[in-house]
């Protein structure tokens, strides 16, 4: 009976976000809309200081709107769907396809050790899943090494045991729960660009799929997420 409720609390919060995040974005909208209308009516009227006042509000406007996209794109994963079976070793390499130019660019290694066959779950998410472990693994490099990624999987009861390790700069163990988190970022966004939403979207895929995702990591060595995924 509490489970339920739980469960029933949760799809209610999913609701709200989702609401609130899609009616947020309509008057930041009209902010940046009459942004550009001051911009282009009266901007050549604006001394330099003018100027980069309103350039302030128009980059903190955007910031805002990316992130109540992503707090919308948080709330929408798993929504009205059916888990589908899925040849995991597909959604990994299509992943990498999706980052192949980030990939060629950064001379990224990628090793694949994976004896998955299927299991089944939400394609899209799981994709994203991947993606976003990738995505992070690259970087979080030191700047004076190339990144090397190995993802691994081997099936242990009635789950298959995933991990994406990499050789970045690695985690504090106090963080490691924190991570997770909904808009958490552990490093200065001037050197490391990002919003801190994909490894809480990563947590919310995992369990949408009844699994479980956790960290290891060493500062400037590395570090290694895993998670788990009910098998079919």
């Amino acid at each position: 009976k509490n489970q339920v409720k739980l469960e029933a609390k949760n799809v209610e919060l999913e609701q709200f976000t989702y609401i609130a995040s899609h009616d947020l974005l309509e008057p930041l909208r009209t902010v940046s809309n009459y942004i550009q209308i001051l911009d282009e009516d009266y901007g050549a009227q604006l001394d330099e200081q003018g100027k980069n006042y309103l350039k302030t509000i128009d980059n903190a406007s955007k910031r805002m709107q990316t992130l109540v996209r992503a707090l919308l794109d948080y709330s929408r994963l798993g929504r009205v769907k059916e888990k589908v079976p899925i040849d995991c070793r597909k959604i990994i390499q299509d992943a990498i396809s999706d980052l192949q130019n980030l990939i060629v660019a950064t001379k990224t290694k990628i090793e694949i050790t994976d004896d998955t066959l299927m299991i089944n779950g939400f394609e899209t998410e799981l994709r994203q899943l991947f993606q976003n472990l990738i995505n992070n693994a690259i970087k979080f490099t030191k700047s004076d090494r190339l990144p090397q990624i190995k993802i691994e999987s081997k099936k242990i009861n009635d789950h298959w045991h995933f991990s994406v390790s990499d050789n970045g700069i690695g985690i504090e163990t106090k963080n490691f729960n924190r991570i997770f988190n909904i808009f958490q970022q552990l490093n200065p966004t001037d050197k490391y660009e990002g919003y801190g939403i994909g490894l809480a979207n990563c947590k919310k895929i995992v369990e949408l799929h009844n699994g479980t995702i956790w960290v290891t990591s060493q500062l400037g060595i590395g570090t290694t997420f895993h998670f788990t995924i009910l098998s079919i």
